[in-house]
């Protein structure tokens, strides 16, 4: 049986002295500025669309994708990704387009595979024109 506490009793958390306090995030130094993986202007509807797509993919209690890497190329958005759920293969570079709404993506073997895929990447000629 479940009992509820009076109104008049006090609830208070102490730590116990074994349980080491929270560590910081040591990922990244706190003076450290974030390192900027592409750029967008959001008052572009278009970058505005893929900005908030990638977003979406990427966060969120069931988030699609994991991002490994990102580069901006012209009118496309580059993103080398970990499906999380949901498709066969695992990891793959998605091509984010930025004037249109479209999406797709090659599959790679690995993260290292899809980093060097992001890294090597190369737009079509009729892409650069436009860019």
């Amino acid at each position: 049986m479940l009992r509820r506490p009076s109104a008049t009793s006090v609830s208070s958390v102490v730590r116990s002295p074994s349980i080491p306090p929270p560590r910081p995030d040591l990922r990244r130094a706190p003076d450290q500025p974030a390192t900027m993986a592409a750029q967008l202007d959001l008052t572009k509807p278009g970058e505005r669309q893929a900005h908030d797509l990638v977003r979406r993919f990427c966060t969120g209690r069931w988030p699609l994708w994991r991002l490994i890497g990102m580069r901006r190329e012209g009118l496309t958005l580059f993103v080398a990704i970990e499906w999380l759920r949901g498709h066969a293969d695992r990891f793959a570079l998605a091509e984010v387009a930025l004037a249109q709404v479209a999406i797709r993506w090659r599959s790679c073997a690995s993260s290292a595979a899809a980093r060097a895929a992001l890294d090597h990447v190369e737009i079509a000629p009729s892409a650069k024109a436009v860019a």
